[in-house]
């Protein structure tokens, strides 16, 4: 099979180990891959409000959750159970791996609701950060937070605004391998920022900074976003993957079918990429190894 398509090269197609593979195909809204030691592979179907599972070794897909709130990112947690965003939910929910006991663990901040959070990334130390743009509220009447921004979680619920300011639609986010680097995109402003947090999980002061920016005219703000453990940074914007240095300078872009949601690491050692698109989701080998949630159980 051929290799995998790369547009504006500069590097990224020695990154690439074989061909983009459709694993799955026919859904409404593909979001939120995560993958399972044993295996299988999560995501969701945020239109369908359902949670699929692929067997180890490929197969039909099954249905591992139903009505489940248009979860949407999701990651391990300190405890070895799966966080999820849920959209149309407006919270934060865990679950075990085999989508048993489902709890909430976040839906209010200072007495009002979140707004629809959406992705989620745990640090190493345990903590959890997620982003909370407005997509899932109904109506502007139902929006009670009067800011979107990126919080952080611990496993017994405590949540804490990370950073509002100068956010329309916080999305994707992942830290770089040093833990201290904190990445988020924004998509209604074409560009991701980075920030650097400290031990508490708040912003170091003066550390804000536009880390790339999209052009416009390709009618895709960014979207999911994960990070390498060499530093590089992976981004789901339109016409497919971007991948960036530590740097800023643009990799390449990794060419999809259609416009990709999110992106998450495949296997133990993360050397590849599973990434859902649309109605699909797809898989693509590497030469390098992802950074792999810290928590990713044995």
């Amino acid at each position: 099979m051929a290799r995998a398509t790369v547009l504006r090269d500069s590097g990224l197609i020695d990154l690439i180990d074989g061909p983009l593979e459709t694993i799955a195909e026919g859904f409404q809204f593909t979001e939120g891959p995560l993958w399972l030691p044993d295996g299988s592979l999560l995501w969701q179907d945020i239109k369908a409000e359902r949670t699929y599972r692929l067997p180890p070794g490929g197969g039909p897909a099954g249905v591992l959750r139903e009505r489940n709130g248009a979860a949407n990112g999701q990651t391990f947690g300190p405890d070895g159970l799966v966080y999820f965003c849920e959209q149309n939910g407006r919270r934060v929910s865990r679950m075990a791996p085999d989508g048993s006991g489902v709890e909430t663990v976040a839906e209010r901040f200072e007495g009002r609701r979140l707004n629809s959070p959406n992705d989620i990334v745990c640090r190493p130390d345990g903590l959890l950060f997620f982003t909370d743009p407005p997509y899932g509220v109904p109506s502007p009447e139902q929006k009670e937070l009067p800011f979107e921004g990126v919080f952080a979680l611990s496993a017994s619920g405590e949540l804490r605004l990370v950073v509002s300011e100068g956010f329309e639609k916080p999305n994707g986010l992942a830290f770089a391998p040093d833990g201290e680097t904190l990445y988020v995109c924004d998509t209604a402003k074409d560009h991701v920022r980075a920030f650097q947090i400290d031990g508490e999980g708040a912003v170091v002061p003066g550390s804000d900074r536009i880390f790339a920016t999209m052009d416009p005219e390709e009618k895709g703000g960014p979207d999911g976003l994960k990070v390498d453990r060499e530093g590089r940074v992976y981004v789901a914007v339109a016409q497919g993957i971007w991948v960036y240095r530590s740097d800023g300078d643009l990799l390449g872009i990794l060419a999809l079918p259609k416009r990709p949601s999110n992106l998450n690491w495949w296997g133990r050692d993360g050397k590849g990429l599973a990434i859902t698109a649309v109605d699909a989701v797809h898989r693509v080998s590497l030469k390098v190894e992802g950074l792999t949630p810290p928590f990713l159980p044995s």
